[in-house]
């Protein structure tokens, strides 16, 4: 064992004044990981990784300062209104989803997200004229049911409970654990973040930063998906995100006020079909009560 990573290691061992015992508040774990090389002698080397207290602090910021809107900064279980069936059935399908992802996010199987979407998309509705589209809105009413309480309450659920083994060689799983990442993005504010990215004067930087985060994370919630008003741009970065994330299995939580044809229509329909087949059996169709209207404009 080399003297360096003796000292490293010795350096590392847990003091009884500090938050993480895993790494002394170093914010760095070492590692050593056996190889064989052709000739048959073995060698060790030695990788550094941020430790999971540091990415769990820089996730929580974030959550803090921007994804997570105020308003549902308390959305938890514990306090989802379940007035309906269609509430009930959005719960029971969240908290039976959430069962099985430690399966998910360590199988990566292909069918590993969740969706709710309308059984008749806004956009069909706005389609009508002035008649019909009050009586379709009065029978196929999509908003205010609490989809986006019960994505941002999934997402605290995995950033506190799920803990991921990296693979830190071919066939090698780490020692440590580390928490789960999550990144949520509302769709009209992520699409003109990416335009406007797309747009600057900075060789790609700024745009490339953000696909690569909504592309990388373990886990995107995507709330909303299919608001922005279509374009050719956005349905490319559409397509690129999903894609990438259903080539790697990277599930995506996500909510849409489309129904299946529509929301192809909006995100593309190379987009919308790999991302509903990530979903298998897991996308539901959901439709009921504005229950902000029933509860005073209250808002979950």
């Amino acid at each position: 064992m080399s003297k360096s990573y003796e000292k490293q290691n010795s350096e590392n061992r847990p003091r009884q004044d500090v938050e993480c015992p895993d790494c002394n508040d170093t914010g760095m774990l070492l590692e050593r990981v056996e190889e064989e090389l052709e000739n048959g002698k073995v060698i060790y080397r030695d990788f550094g990784r941020p430790c999971h207290c540091k990415e769990k602090r820089a996730l929580q910021n974030r959550f803090k300062n921007a994804l997570i809107p105020n308003e549902f900064q308390n959305a938890r279980f514990d306090n989802y209104e379940q007035q309906s069936e269609v509430q009930k059935e959005m719960f029971e399908a969240t908290k039976e989803y959430l069962q099985s992802f430690p399966d998910i996010i360590q199988g990566k199987p292909e069918d590993n997200s969740l969706g709710f979407i309308a059984v008749l998309g806004e956009t069909r509705i706005r389609s009508l004229d002035a008649e019909a589209r009050y009586q379709a809105k009065a029978e196929h009413n999509n908003f205010g049911l609490g989809k986006t309480h019960l994505q941002m309450a999934a997402a605290k659920w995995i950033m506190n409970k799920i803990k991921i083994r990296d693979e830190i060689a071919p066939g090698q799983k780490s020692k440590y654990t580390r928490g789960c990442r999550v990144l949520c993005v509302s769709d009209v504010s992520f699409m003109d973040d990416l335009i406007n990215a797309k747009m600057m004067n900075d060789e790609g930087l700024t745009l490339s930063k953000l696909t690569n985060s909504a592309i990388n994370v373990d886990v995107l919630v995507w709330d909303d998906l299919g608001k922005a008003k279509w374009s050719e741009a956005k349905e490319s970065l559409y397509y690129k995100i999903i894609n990438e994330r259903y080539r790697n299995q990277r599930p995506i939580i996500f909510s849409s006020n489309e129904d299946t044809g529509t929301l192809s229509e909006k995100i593309g329909y190379a987009a919308s079909s790999r991302l509903l087949g990530m979903c298998g059996e897991r996308l539901y169709e959901v439709e009921g009560d504005d229950y902000r209207l029933r509860q005073g404009k209250k808002v979950f």
